[in-house]
């Protein structure tokens, strides 16, 4: 049977939630915020200084239509690992630091697409924000700053007696602006314009596809 269109229009796909205005910044060739579409990421599973199994999960990833990749980067092993996936990945890499700062500053010489960083988890953190901010910005690198309830800095729960991560993001956002670093992103975790979970590739292609309703025209 041959359909008959009568001529009435479509009714346009309602977005799931207004997007919240932000800077446009580029993570690798991929612009993310602003009126970019939002874009989809995810995180590998694997230690990341197993190059082969975290190369593999990012392949898979990739085919499944993810667009950025998110590494952790707890060790010394991993940071050495982090040129190698940087360069052979498809995708742009996101370098997950915990713990130490050197580790952020070898994920912007190994050529990761941004880096994210948890204050709350980094020691003396405060005291390398313009040394960061100053390498970021000679290279161009992205940094986010992202924060949860289980790593928040010991000051705001004493002040604040709970987890309050918008003010502590907002708290190291302000003390990164102090440090005029003019060329990186920062976006809080709770709003961030990337749409993130754990690794699966059977779920990827269906948040992908979700992701399409929240894109702005």
């Amino acid at each position: 049977m041959t359909a008959i269109s009568l001529g009435v229009p479509e009714v346009p796909v309602r977005p799931i939630a207004e997007r919240r205005v932000s800077r446009q910044i580029q993570v690798g060739p991929l612009a993310v915020g602003g009126t970019a579409p939002v874009s989809v990421q995810s995180m590998t599973t694997t230690r990341t200084s197993d190059i082969g199994a975290t190369l593999q999960q990012i392949a898979e990833l990739t085919a499944s239509g993810c667009q950025i990749v998110r590494v952790a980067c707890p060790t010394q092993d991993d940071a050495d690992a982090l040129a190698v996936i940087a360069r052979k990945s498809q995708i742009p890499v996101v370098a997950d630091i915990h713990f130490q700062p050197k580790y952020v500053f070898a994920a912007i010489e190994a050529g990761c697409a941004a880096v994210r960083v948890n204050p709350g988890n980094i020691k003396q953190f405060d005291d390398k924000v313009k040394e960061i901010a100053r390498a970021a910005k000679e290279h161009g690198t992205p940094i986010r700053i992202g924060v949860n309830a289980g790593s928040l800095d010991r000051r705001l729960l004493e002040k604040y007696g709970k987890a309050t991560p918008r003010r502590s993001s907002s708290r190291r956002c302000g003390r990164r602006r102090s440090s005029r670093s003019t060329t990186s992103g920062t976006s809080r975790s709770r709003s961030s314009t990337t749409t993130r979970w754990s690794w699966s590739t059977r779920t990827a292609s269906w948040r992908r596809s979700a992701t399409t309703r929240c894109t702005s025209a």
